[in-house]
């Protein structure tokens, strides 16, 4: 496969390309003018300058020779006003995905995520409805809702083949979202645990989530649908316990009643405070996922395509402390 890549240079972008580089794929790397390509060129990426903004016509030859697409440039939790949102979210995968059936390529995969199913209390597959009330200050989900509709709707018109992978909260090396929050978190003598800390929550491991999307890419299958919100159970305290030791530290913990967490987020949030390192995922929502089980349990892509998640999330967040102590 020859792949163009968007968001290569993004936490789950890198992985994705050396995992595709690492399986003998050839890689083609949209990147802007002001970012870092060190880690891109490192793993013998071709490179190609240009934005998901841009108008299609004007990717269509950057996309030259290519055979297949992975659209994973996104805003996540960046803040901003919805046009900007939009503008890279939703009218990004227009882009993107209009000037691959323009380009002729054989396959799509468009990086969505679990944030289109909105609040659950329960399990959800991907044949769970995706029209439950999203907060008002939630952009990012409602932006991936409409950059799916948008995916599927050129799928039907163009008769592109368009597979849709949903993923949770990635970690992994490279991260500069939910690493350095979580880093935040560790700094305090004695550190929180909602509830005990014994739920399982919704977080995969970069380099597994990559694994799973080189076997949606090398399966080519169109109109299809994966979750990909479990690699690994995964506990609150494991979460914060393996992090930290690759931090080089020794968190000690201590437990905090969900009734007190549920009452305080809803004050928090009343108040106008954010979470740290995700100023618009609202506190309601992050004490939620704090305190009950990860729903995504992700056996589609299991028993269709034979995912087997290489890393354990105790050597995973181990690589991610290490890389984020190391580069600060």
């Amino acid at each position: 496969m020859r792949v163009f890549l968007t968001g290569g240079t993004g936490l789950l972008g890198t992985h994705l390309a050396e995992e595709l580089r690492r399986s003998g794929h050839e890689v083609v790397a949209l990147h802007r003018r002001e970012a870092d390509t060190l880690f891109l060129q490192e793993q013998e990426c071709e490179l190609v300058e240009g934005d998901v903004r841009d108008d299609p016509g004007t990717l269509v030859p950057l996309m030259d020779g290519c055979t297949h697409v992975v659209h994973s440039a996104a805003l996540v939790y960046a803040g901003g006003a919805w046009p900007k949102v939009r503008a890279v979210n939703v009218d990004g995968t227009r882009n993107v995905l209009s000037a691959s059936s323009m380009a002729g390529i054989g396959h799509a995969v468009h990086v969505s995520s679990v944030a289109v199913y909105g609040s659950v209390d329960g399990p959800v597959s991907e044949g769970s409805p995706i029209d439950s009330d999203i907060a008002a200050s939630d952009l990012y989900a409602r932006s991936k809702r409409e950059a799916e509709d948008v995916a599927r709707g050129i799928e039907a018109a163009r008769g592109l083949p368009v597979s849709i992978v949903r993923p949770c909260a990635v970690y992994g090396e490279r991260d500069r979202l939910m690493i350095p929050g979580l880093r935040k978190i560790l700094r305090v003598p004695v550190v929180p645990l909602p509830g005990g800390g014994v739920n399982t929550i919704p977080a995969v491991y970069a380099g597994n989530v990559a694994v799973a999307i080189r076997l949606v890419l090398e399966a080519g299958e169109g109109d299809a649908t994966y979750d990909i919100g479990m690699d690994h159970p995964l506990t609150q305290r494991e979460l914060l316990g393996y992090l930290s030791e690759g931090l080089g530290k020794r968190a000690s913990f201590v437990r905090i009643p969900a009734a007190l967490v549920m009452g305080g987020a809803s004050v928090m949030e009343a108040l106008g405070i954010s979470a740290p390192g995700a100023k618009h995922l609202p506190l309601s929502r992050v004490a939620r996922l704090v305190l009950n089980d990860n729903p995504y349990q992700s056996k589609r892509i299991r028993e269709v395509l034979g995912w087997d998640p290489p890393f354990g999330h105790r050597e995973a967040l181990g690589r991610a402390g290490r890389w984020s102590r190391d580069h600060n």
